[in-house]
């Protein structure tokens, strides 16, 4: 924006000038915006993304919706919403002033966790949860979630809610972020309704899809009071991404970034939801049925042997190994599996941040490093685990814990054998690589000794080895059992 004065702004400063104009014209101007932004970033196109990123867009319509009030009459033009993003992206970097905030590892986590969310593709956060929740394979028994116990949580059985999150998702996209339940009344409704029903759509927006102004506000106040994020205001908690639809006057719910709206049903995203509802025994089903997700995603590569944890015992003491052992004829992976989320102080990359990737991923690798020792000691319950390959081990996550790889690598300890930290989302890009070409050379090459790849994310380092045809079978098979999921496969990739 030429015209904005070059310098940097302070939140308050921000915030303040976001409160000035009408809160419901301001967060329809966002809208607006955010339908605009193109899927990549060339050209003047990209120019446009540049100016008004959906993560700015999301801090704009959270600082209008937390910090304004019903009384703002002036109505905002498009240079507002501009001047907005553009303060947003000016913001007073005053953490650097901290030396607990401002080291290379803190300034880019928590620059990739306010953005990466945002530019990945929606067809994972709508077909996983039917594949992690539903397909579930019953090897043993969970403590609350049940298909029962996840309809009530968020209003309808997962299959059903996937659609209507698609529906929400159509329905921003065509009317400006808009969907207003009255519009379920009219005749070209009908035909939706004999596949989703109407109480069942209105329950699951109730549940998990919108919320108040005075919601909003509650929980952006109770977010600050639980984790206070001094000199980190622009990377605090956003209500947005737990209810992607504001309630406006007369019942109309506006999505101000429809960016948001298929990510709600994502295990990711259901994590605190249940957590509310159920507490730790929910977080325990979580890390079971990651466990088991992963898995059946093994179990799909060509010509490979997945072998689940096994039972040993040291000192009259029953001890678990890693959660699978995946073996190819030239590789042996040892995956152990970490469902919990990061929290958001590790997100904005405070002072606690390094506490939690030790205790999360640190137990990971050490929990690896005592099963190749195992291993390598040849107690008789590993001996269907072969020695003479190549082993690598994979630390499994539900949530991305970005720069593991990289600058992470100081808070953790040092590995017992090559290891990667991985998402599950590319946990499911690489076993659609997989399915082409064996997974063992792919990850064989990535960690190569003195290939840098090996300090990327994964998801990033398999970039150049994916092809177009390229498919993850669990993702598409859940895609599949959708209505209406052939005609928006290809507007979701």
């Amino acid at each position: 924006m030429t015209s904005a004065p070059d310098r940097d702004y302070t939140y308050r400063e921000f915030s303040d000038f976001v409160r000035r104009f009408d809160q419901e014209a301001l967060l329809a101007a966002i809208a607006q915006r955010a339908l605009s932004l193109p899927s990549h970033l060339t050209g003047d196109r990209g120019s446009r993304y540049r100016e008004t990123p959906p993560w700015a867009l999301a801090a704009v319509a959270k600082a209008s919706i937390c910090h304004g009030n019903a009384y703002r009459r002036q109505l905002p033009q498009d240079r507002d919403v501009l001047m907005a993003c553009h303060m947003h992206n000016r913001l007073d970097p005053e953490e650097l002033a901290e030396p607990s905030l401002n080291s290379p590892f803190a300034i880019l986590a928590r620059t990739l966790y306010e953005q990466f969310p945002y530019q990945e593709s929606v067809f994972e956060e709508l077909a996983r949860p039917m594949a992690f929740f539903d397909d579930y394979s019953g090897r043993d028994t969970l403590e609350v979630v049940s298909t029962e116990s996840l309809q009530d949580l968020i209003g309808a059985p997962m299959k059903t809610a996937a659609a209507i999150a698609m529906m929400l998702a159509t329905s921003a996209q065509l009317s400006s972020g808009l969907f207003e339940p009255a519009w379920l009344e009219q005749e070209n409704f009908s035909k939706l309704l004999t596949i989703m029903p109407r109480d069942e759509i209105l329950a699951v927006v109730d549940s998990i899809f919108a919320g108040s102004m005075s919601w909003f506000r509650q929980q952006d106040t109770v977010a600050s009071a639980r984790v206070p994020l001094p000199y980190l205001d622009r990377y605090a908690f956003n209500p947005l991404t737990s209810r992607p639809f504001v309630r406006l006057s007369g019942n109309r719910l506006l999505a101000p970034v429809p960016q948001l709206i298929a990510r709600r049903l994502s295990p990711l995203e259901l994590y605190y939801t249940g957590l509310q509802r159920w507490g730790s025994a929910f977080t325990s089903d979580m890390g079971e049925l990651f466990e088991d997700y992963l898995g059946r995603q093994f179990a799909t590569l060509p010509n490979v042997s997945v072998h689940p944890e096994i039972a040993y015992k040291e000192r009259r003491q029953e001890l678990k190994s890693i959660d699978w052992f995946v073996v190819f004829d030239d590789m042996v992976v040892l995956v152990e599996a970490k469902a919990t989320r990061s929290p958001l102080g590790a997100r904005a990359a405070d002072t606690s941040s390094q506490r939690a990737y030790t205790a999360t991923l640190g137990d990971a690798f050490k929990q690896l490093g005592r099963t190749m020792e195992k291993i390598r000691a040849g107690l008789p319950e590993f001996a269907h685990i072969p020695i003479d390959r190549p082993i690598v081990g994979m630390v499994a996550t539900l949530d991305p814990w970005y720069i593991a790889n990289s600058f992470g690598r100081a808070f953790l300890p040092t590995p017992a054998l090559p290891t990667v930290v991985a998402s599950v989302r590319d946990i499911e890009h690489l076993v659609g690589i997989g399915q082409r070409r064996p997974a063992s050379t792919v990850l064989a090459e990535i960690m190569r000794a003195g290939d840098e790849r090996q300090t990327w994310e994964l998801g990033v380092a398999l970039n150049q080895f994916h092809e177009p045809a390229d498919r993850n079978p669990i993702l598409d098979q859940a895609w599949s059992r959708l209505p209406f999921a052939t005609e928006t496969a290809a507007a979701t990739d």
